[in-house]
């Protein structure tokens, strides 16, 4: 059956056969071999390598993890809340038929083309003690004395969650844009022939039709949300931990291939949980339309 599927397909299955072996290779396995590293004691607690939860309950003993794992939460909770909310707003202004809107179009999207390195280094002289930010806040009165964004804490989340929400949110706006630039427009009119206003054509015709596309936005951003990895660690370095520089350092600083395997797998494990929470939530509510 399947030779004779191969056989019929042959042009397709080798077309497909270098993203097949591109996800078996470097994909599918290494994260197999994470896994089985993570539940692996080492071979000084036993004589062979045997199965073992001790790495898990390591990294919940360190209070360095659980800060991490907080600070991961926190910044993607509120970077991708700032990025869909932002996001859904420009693309609902971008989709209007107007030259001087698609004049300004391309500079919200410049952000997208930017390294992270450079995005990183630029958000440091911005909420730096002497930056951009802090001189803008005193000369206007906002504030008596500058802001120490980089001080760790609360306010160091805020900053990284910021520089998150602009570098990415175009992505999310294109995304949306082209939801919304699917939306038949004779759907509005004929709301607007009953008498609909503005707000219930929103909710009654927008934001059903634009669901799928709004799914795939928050899946797509909330997945990078996770995985944050460069921009803490460029305006932070080592002062504010997330689950990604945690498992770098653990690997790379501190030669633990072991935590820094486990701590790859609860945050693999945190990604899956919010993709099929999301998914199922708003799957019960029959706001995913096909």
């Amino acid at each position: 059956m399947i030779h004779k599927v191969i056989k019929k397909y042959y042009f397709e299955v080798l077309c497909l056969m270098p993203l097949v072996i591109f996800l078996l290779f470097l994909t599918l396995i290494p994260i197999i071999n994470v896994i089985a590293l993570s539940f692996q004691a080492p071979v000084s607690l036993a004589e062979k390598p045997s199965f073992s939860f001790i790495h898990y309950q390591e990294l919940f003993n360190q209070k360095a993890f659980r800060e991490a794992l907080l600070n991961t939460l926190i910044i993607a909770g509120v970077s991708l809340t700032l990025e869909v909310g932002l996001g859904l707003v420009l693309a609902l202004i971008f989709s209007r038929t107007s030259r001087v809107l698609r004049i300004f179009r391309p500079v919200f999207i410049l952000p997208l083309a930017i390294p992270t390195t450079v995005v990183g280094v630029t958000m440091g002289y911005l909420f730096s003690h002497g930056g951009w930010l802090n001189r803008i806040l005193t000369d206007t009165g906002m504030i008596r004395s500058p802001v120490s964004w980089m001080s760790g804490g609360l306010k160091s989340l805020m900053m990284v969650s910021l520089a998150d929400t602009w570098k990415v949110t175009p992505l999310v706006m294109l995304i949306l844009l082209a939801g919304l630039q699917s939306i038949d427009r004779s759907l509005y009119k004929a709301a607007r022939i009953d008498g609909a206003n503005t707000f219930y054509i929103f909710r009654r015709i927008t934001l059903p039709l634009l669901m799928p596309f709004l799914t795939a936005a928050v899946i797509i951003r909330g997945i990078d949300a996770f995985r944050i990895f460069a921009l803490p660690l460029i305006l932070m370095g080592q002062n504010l931990k997330v689950i990604g520089t945690y498992a770098y350092l653990e690997y790379a600083e501190f030669n633990n291939p072991y935590t820094s395997a486990a701590s790859s797998v609860i945050l693999l494990t945190m990604i899956l949980a919010a993709v099929l929470i999301y998914i199922r939530a708003i799957g019960k509510k029959g706001m995913l339309v096909t």
